[in-house]
């Protein structure tokens, strides 16, 4: 009996792949925006408002990346440093020094309960200095995101579709310096295309990823901005339920952007993996629908059956569940390196792949260990508990 039931969850587990593999290759085919040289001239202007906070990552790359954007319309872009954080703004001058066409606006944010100001009050502050600028569309991204360059391109494309009021798009996770760097690498490649894409084919996605969004200006000023935010980390769960209050509907785009994030420890992993599940936990999830959680439980749970036939080979010793579970690592492996591939813009190092595979086991374990864990976070230093509905207080 143990066999046959192994049996069938590989039979579920296989059409979960694959449907969510077809999703994905519906997506993208579904087109880009024009090259620029395509695009009418008169497209909206373009404001990127970017908070950088003593970032433990390659800042300088991230950043280069940011001066080599490509657009064909008017582009502005705002630096929220730390009034304190002397390394940053040297850093940022360096930059500007090898790429003197980039001359972004520099604001100085002070922290209302210490040096460091949270993102919040980083993006009211490049908020308050982007309204002497000429964007009719605002962006917001953050520190540790490498966009393409033709990230504005794609962003602006599908913000201008029919009843859409914010776009975002999907991460990659490009850092594998370090064991735990390429278990969070593997986890977020393997996983962020299958699970965002196919939820859009059913219903409407009814939060942003908060790495890099944006809006129209009026849009955005009309959903209330960020007025009514002090006190909360969940910017982007807030921003996407304004905007979807006033009608109007979020889009998830095909604009894949790079992530460079440095762990050094297993607890640093940790760390995030963590804070990353007790944030919607906290803030997400008390505002969704019952229809919107029973699909978000139903997207994600085909990735505990690799570690379910696992257990059920321990339990069992037969052959047939050890190869059960052996089929399901292959067919893992098949489907990540299929969008890998086709859509991510970086492949994971050969010597690195074994941490995939031990990902596929390991952080479903850990993403239930943190559903259930306390609401306690820690984020560059800081350490904060994370309230009901979205706020927080320091530790």
């Amino acid at each position: 009996m143990i066999t046959w039931f192994a049996l069938f969850l590989l039979a579920l587990y296989t059409l979960d792949r694959l449907a969510k593999h077809m999703a994905v290759w519906v997506f993208f085919r579904r087109g880009r925006p024009a090259a620029p040289a395509a695009l009418p001239a008169d497209q909206p202007p373009v404001t990127l408002i970017q908070p950088v906070t003593r970032s433990p990552n390659d800042l300088r790359a991230v950043l280069a990346a940011r001066a080599r954007l490509v657009y064909p319309g008017l582009q502005r872009q705002v630096l929220v440093c730390d009034e304190q954080d002397a390394e940053t703004l040297a850093l940022v001058d360096g930059v500007r020094q090898t790429f003197p066409g980039w001359q972004p606006v520099v604001v100085l944010a002070a922290g209302r309960d210490g040096p460091v100001a949270t993102k919040l009050e980083k993006m009211a502050a490049g908020l308050a200095a982007a309204q002497a600028l000429e964007g009719e569309v605002l962006c917001f991204v953050d520190d540790d995101i490498v966009l393409p360059a033709d990230a504005m391109q794609i962003l602006t494309a599908n913000l201008a579709r029919p009843g859409v009021g914010a776009v975002f798009g999907l991460a990659c996770y490009t850092n594998w310096q370090t064991p735990w760097a390429a278990l969070m690498s593997a986890f977020v490649n393997s996983n962020a295309l299958l699970s965002y894409i196919p939820f859009t084919f059913f219903l409407e996605p009814f939060t942003i990823t908060g790495h890099c969004y944006a809006f129209r200006r009026q849009v955005f000023e009309a959903a209330g901005g960020l007025a009514q935010m002090e006190g909360r980390q969940d910017d982007d769960h807030e921003l996407a339920r304004r905007i979807r209050a006033t009608g109007l509907r979020l889009c998830q785009t095909p604009m894949v952007y790079g992530v460079d994030n440095a762990f050094d420890s297993w607890r640093s992993y940790a760390v995030q993996m963590k804070r990353w599940f007790v944030f919607p936990r906290q803030a997400m999830l008390p505002f969704m629908t019952p229809l919107e959680q029973a699909a978000s439980l139903l997207g994600t749970a085909g990735n505990l059956i690799p570690g379910v036939l696992l257990a059920l080979a321990l339990v069992s010793r037969e052959a047939g569940t050890w190869l059960a579970w052996a089929a399901s690592l292959g067919l893992f492996s098949l489907v990540y390196l299929l969008e890998e591939r086709l859509y991510l813009p970086q492949r994971t190092p050969a010597g690195r792949y074994p941490w995939v595979l031990v990902s596929a086991l390991l952080a479903p374990i850990q993403v239930v260990w943190a559903l259930f864990s306390d609401d306690v976070i820690e984020w560059r230093g800081q350490r904060m508990r994370i309230l009901r509905g979205g706020g927080y207080k320091r530790e």
